[in-house]
């Protein structure tokens, strides 16, 4: 388990950073006029990152979850944002993705990730 934790906690720490990386590109490129994405150049190669790094990360953060039961964090989320973490990567690029739902989608992402560092973290002060 501690060398599985260690990915988790390794890709957890990884996908905030995809996600704050997403969410600034939207809110600071990507909402000006006239924004016209490179999908091969720029949108792809992104999407295929959070892709590689969230479908690696789900399995670890679901069976951390079922063996943990951490009080706040369910294996329905994990999935949930694994998903969200797809939309995140490719609709941050449009500017037609509105402005709103795709706030509300970084910080459910955001929101599930923390529980899950702030839960490994407490599990490892328990072992210590």
């Amino acid at each position: 388990m501690n060398k599985d934790k260690r990915k988790l906690e390794e890709l957890t720490e990884e996908l905030l950073l995809l996600n704050s990386e997403a969410e600034s590109y939207y809110l600071n490129q990507v909402r000006k006029e006239g924004y016209e994405p490179d999908f091969f150049g720029v949108v792809k190669p992104f999407a295929d990152r959070v892709k590689i790094v969230s479908d690696e990360w789900k399995p670890l953060a679901e069976q951390f979850v079922l063996n943990v039961k951490p009080s706040h964090l369910y294996p329905i989320q994990i999935g949930h944002t694994h998903d969200n973490l797809e939309v995140v990567a490719i609709k941050s690029f449009y500017p037609k993705t509105g402005l709103k739902k795709q706030i509300e989608t970084f910080k459910s992402v955001a929101f599930v990730l923390h529980q899950l560092r702030d839960e490994l973290k407490a599990f490892q002060e328990e072992v210590e």
